[in-house]
Order: structure tokens, then sequence, then C-alpha cells
């Protein structure tokens, strides 16, 4: 596996900090500043910026600079809506006799053993790790790549789900009912137990940011 460039490593950092609520949204962002905090050059900062700028996780203004973006239930939900539509595809275009579900067992294991409200980070890496290892299955891998950046997206929203004190039991009691579906190779369960999921993070996110889910 190759290591990450400089501009990866400044790119997932620089996700953390906002994803953690370091980096809070509208807050301004010194490319000086964090090059200094992460110890590299202004040029892999550079790069790390544009790429979420492009991700729509940050704002670029020419006579202000970069910003981190501001979050509401509207942009919440139009994401969650094009996740909605294109991962229903990938789901669909996947041969579930061909899923190693052995592999999916033991990444559950590990969403399993990570706590929500003290490894958060653990967590959601572990979490997405295990709809990708799923959604890798699919032929449809330039809808897939459109997904991972929807993924990126929405990393906030789902940082604010996971410390609910309810989220790990119901993760888990989600994640079985898809591995079930992939065992009895059931795609329109599948679809189905993916689609309550994905909603139960939205309508508790929405919750959280104070306005009612648009129908």
């Amino acid at each position: 596996m190759k290591e990450p460039t400089g501009a990866q490593r400044c790119l997932q950092q620089i996700r953390q900090m906002i994803v953690s609520g370091e980096l809070l949204p509208g807050q301004k962002v010194h490319q000086s500043e964090l090059a200094e905090r992460l110890n590299v050059s202004r040029i892999p900062v550079r790069e790390a910026l544009s790429t979420l700028q492009a991700e729509g996780v940050l704002e670029h203004k020419s006579n202000t600079g970069y910003t981190v973006a501001r979050f509401s239930s509207e942009d919440l939900s139009e994401l969650y809506l094009m996740r909605r539509l294109l991962e229903t595809e990938i789901l669909a275009s996947i041969d579930l006799g061909g899923v190693d579900v052995a592999e999916l067992e033991r990444i559950q294991e590990q969403v399993d053993q990570a706590e929500p409200s003290e490894q958060g980070p653990e967590f959601q890496e572990a979490n997405r790790e295990f709809h990708f290892r799923l959604f890798s299955y699919s032929p449809l891998q330039r809808v897939l790549k459109e997904v991972d950046r929807l993924w990126y997206m929405s990393d906030f929203y789902r940082a604010l789900y996971i410390h609910e004190p309810s989220s790990r039991r119901k993760v888990s009691e989600d994640h079985g009912r898809i591995l079930q579906a992939v065992r009895d190779q059931d795609s329109a369960e599948l679809i189905r137990a993916s689609d309550e999921h994905r909603s139960a993070t939205e309508d508790l996110v929405v919750r959280r940011l104070g306005r009612s889910r648009p129908r």
C-alpha cells in the first residue's frame, strides 16, 4: 500500500479538524497557520484546501480566503438525497454471491469495538470501511467516486450523529440487517436496510440542527 503524499496527509488532518469541531463552520482558515501547525510547507496545505473547496467543505473568496462552509439541514437533505440515489444504484449492481461476508463481519467487529464518544475518528473510519468495502463489489466505479466525495462532504453531519448515546447500538443493529441481506443474497432487502440506516442518521442530525426534515 502506498504511503500518503504530503497533500493527502494534510487533507486527512484538516478534514479531521473540521469533523471534530476544531475548525468551526464560518471560521477562517489561514494557510500559514495550518502549515506551521502541521509542520509542512504551504504547498501541500494549499493543495488540501483546494480539494476541500471542490468537495464543498470549504468556501473561497478572493478577498477573504478560505472559510469552513456553514452547514444546514437543507444542505444535508440534498447530500443525502444524492447519496440515496447513487448508493441504491451501486447496491443494486452488486453480485451478492461474490461478497466476502466474513470480511464484512470482521470490519463490523471493529465498528463494535470503537466507542463513538471516545474514539470518534476510529468509529467513523470503521463505519466507512464497512460500507465502502461492500460498495467496492460494484462495477460502477465512477459512481462510487462520486459517493466517496459525498461521504466526505457529510462527515460533519455524521460526527453529530455518532455522539448520540443510542448511535452505537443503532449502527450495529442496522449493519446486522445489511449483513443478513448479503448472506441471504436479497438485493431488495439490502437496499431497504441501507435506506433506513441512512435515513436514521439524516433524521437525527436534522433534529440536532434544529429544523424539521422536508418531506
